[in-house]
């Protein structure tokens, strides 16, 4: 067996990995760790309590922001002796009590290997477990050990594949210490679809395109060998996202996947629900979490024994749920709270541009742009969308240059299957394609002749399962009028919640449904697999195409970027028949807000990575930094 170490003491790039991933663009920008020199200081302020009435006036929209890619992340190793400073005890001013951030969305799934949601299960989920590797929070340029200290890669005739070297001193919250053991459970809970029919794996369900079920190793207590189906340049940096939890094999293997969902031990059940608390899954991250109660919020406590020694810098987390979302922004305005929870995910650019104003700079806009998609999902197993020529009538019919204009006043793009600049231009896009041609005309005479062939002359009437709130009901409130306008088709809007949205989703409850997406990685392939693989949330109807399930294949193994790039360029152009199940509407960019004295925060590459709230601390006294928008 060749092994081939992956690291120096402090960088080094993946060998065979940045030949594709130059190619793939990345949203968000890199910066130096801070920390070094400060202080170690109790800062205490009390917990809020929000006012629910309060009022907000209409925010006045700002010219749309220019989105400028840089490169995706690069895997590499810090020595354990080599920590930032951020890393280290006293490096941050420790925050007394829990510190309040706002979000809107209520808990679904609490197991994150099955749910799907950012906004449901990662966000309230996710920050109670490690993964093998992260982002680093500091620097999302790079991917650094989060469990793992080190790993190297091997060779054993034609096996090739990954040794990790897992850090010592990692433990579960029960004390029961990470063993590579942990690993294999929790790889294998992940490629769990791939063996049993039937096994949701909403956004883990994609490594089953690197890993095969049940071929994972530990060679010792903290030693994992891990094979992989191919010279996979893209394994690394769907490793390290923020959905690859480790999970402890003496506790998940004991749960149903009922129990994990609702996160009810056994033994615990009626305990649990009587107190309203997720007990079962536990895992090795900064947070414990205290208590949820439903359109009020949840909360964590630091978890005292974690193994990133003086992280988190807060004794807990308290997170208001509110809805609405000129409240939210009274809460932040008042000072009531601190930061949005899901960071850049909770509103809209313009709303945090005025928040920003009317603060005078104490509570700093974030923004990122391009990082989500407004899309409908059609149940290609009911009338009328079962039949391909009313999906592509649908298809042909949106107005998704209305869709920016209106429901997200300019803050967007067309929506092309990809995201705009990656696989697709928009601009290219609109010669090609009649659906985003600039003179509708052409792509309405097609859809009303479809609609005709397809039995439906004069429309059809469909209800639709939305979530209900921005930008998806101000989307579907845009779609209907224009629809039954242009086509006859008339919309019945049905809001719901967007747990509740996911489980219509994917139980078949609505003819179709509407809800924002946003990306995982800025690779292409990242919408390949949320959308166009089996037995995946955002597909759940399986549909399939055989030539792209064959592309799939071709562009997972593809090492070559000129050659990647054809594949998923035709993938692309069997899209735009417009018969699949999803519907793109248009991209649009993510808003947050954050107390300027908040420290460490850096943006990520994504809206889904880096959601652990471990490295960001409370600087009282800070000084007001010049600059607009936020300031690390």
């Amino acid at each position: 067996m060749i092994l081939r170490r992956m690291w120096h003491p402090r960088i080094l790039l993946v060998a065979g990995v940045v030949a594709l991933l130059a190619a793939i663009a990345a949203c968000g920008g890199t910066a130096a760790p801070e920390g070094a020199g400060q202080t170690a200081a109790a800062t205490t302020a009390p917990t809020p309590t929000i006012d629910r009435m309060a009022a907000a006036d209409q925010p006045t929209p700002t010219a749309p922001l220019d989105a400028t890619p840089t490169s995706v992340p690069v895997p590499t190793v810090m020595a354990v002796d080599e920590r930032p400073d951020w890393w280290i005890e006293g490096a941050g001013k420790h925050y007394r009590g829990d510190f309040p951030l706002v979000a809107q969305y209520n808990p679904g799934f609490w197991d994150v290997h099955y749910g799907g949601s950012m906004n449901t299960v990662l966000v309230p989920s996710g920050p109670r477990f490690n993964q093998i590797l992260e982002y680093n929070p500091v620097n999302p340029s790079e991917i650094i050990g989060d469990l793992a200290l080190t790993w190297e890669t091997y060779e054993d005739g034609a096996e090739f594949g990954y040794i990790f070297h897992l850090n010592p001193d990692a433990a579960f919250t029960d004390g029961h210490p990470v063993t590579a053991e942990d690993v294999v459970f929790s790889l294998n809970r992940i490629t769990l679809g791939q063996a049993e029919e039937g096994v949701l794996r909403a956004r883990t369900g994609l490594m089953n395109n690197f890993l095969v079920h049940d071929t994972f190793e530990a060679l010792d207590d903290h030693t994992v060998k891990v094979p992989l189906r191919y010279r996979a340049a893209a394994f690394l940096p769907n490793l390290a996202s923020d959905y690859m939890k480790v999970y402890p094999k003496h506790v998940a293997e004991n749960l149903s996947q009922e129990q994990a969902n609702q996160g009810i031990a056994q033994d615990e059940a009626m305990l649990a629900i009587e107190a309203g608390q997720p007990v079962g899954l536990i895992g090795s991250g900064p947070w414990m979490l205290r208590e949820w109660e439903k359109d009020v919020g949840y909360s964590f406590d630091r978890n005292p024994n974690y193994f990133k020694a003086g992280r988190p810098f807060f004794d807990g987390l308290r997170i208001f749920l509110i809805l609405d979302v000129a409240r939210r922004i009274s809460a932040l305005q008042t000072g009531q709270i601190y930061g949005t929870y899901q960071s850049v995910t909770s509103h809209t650019p313009e709303d945090v541009a005025r928040l920003e104003r009317d603060t005078d700079g104490r509570v700093r806009a974030l923004v990122l742009e391009g990082a989500a998609v407004q899309a409908y999902f059609l149940n290609i197993t009911k009338p009328p969308f079962d039949d391909p020529r009313v999906r592509r009538a649908f298809y042909l019919g949106l107005d998704r240059d209305l869709g920016v204009s209106q429901a997200v006043l300019g803050f967007g793009l067309p929506g092309t299957f990809f995201a705009p600049g990656v696989v697709e231009d928009v601009a290219e896009t609109r010669t090609t394609d009649p659906a985003f041609a600039t003179d509708r005309s052409a792509a309405l005479a097609e859809a009303r002749q479809l609609l005709a062939d397809a039995g439906y002359p004069n429309g059809f009437q469909v209800k639709l399962n939305v979530v209900n709130t921005t930008p998806s009901l101000p989307s579907a409130e845009v779609t209907a009028p224009q629809m039954r306008r242009d086509l006859n088709i008339d919309i019945e809007i049905e809001p719901t919640d967007l747990a509740t949205m996911y489980v219509g989703m994917r139980d078949g409850v609505a003819n179709f449904d509407a809800v924002g997406t946003g990306i995982i990685l800025r690779d292409p392939g990242d919408i390949v697999n949320q959308f166009y693989l089996q037995n995946v949330l955002r597909n759940p109807h399986n549909w399939q195409n055989d030539r792209v399930d064959e592309l799939i294949s071709l562009q997972n193994e593809a090492i070559d970027p000129a050659e990647r790039q054809g594949y998923l360029e035709e993938m692309a152009d069997i899209l735009h028949r417009g018969e699949s199940h999803w519907v793109p509407y248009f991209w649009y960019s993510t808003a947050g807000a954050f107390d300027y004295r908040i420290r460490n925060y850096y943006y990520p590459p994504t809206v889904q990575l880096i959601k652990k709230w471990d490295h960001v601390w409370f600087d009282p006294d800070r000084e007001m930094p010049a600059e607009v928008g936020y300031v690390p």
